[in-house]
């Protein structure tokens, strides 16, 4: 799981970072992953957060709406 939790936020963090990601795909692709993750259990949650830290990234969980 937390293999998987750093290649989400690594992949989160591309899309949003990429010059062109106030495109409408690029939103609309970023806000389907937080609606999914909000349906995440207590302990994927704290995994997510757990991984964020890890990456140096602690307000990730807070934008994606995990916290």
């Amino acid at each position: 799981m937390e293999v998987l939790a750093r290649t989400l936020i690594i992949a989160c963090k591309h899309i949003n970072d990429r010059s062109n990601s106030d495109s409408d795909e690029d939103v609309a692709l970023l806000e389907t992953i937080a609606s999914e993750l909000g349906a995440a259990s207590e302990a994927e949650k704290q995994c997510l957060i757990q991984a964020a830290k890890a990456l140096g990234d602690e307000e990730w969980p807070g934008e994606l709406g995990i916290l």
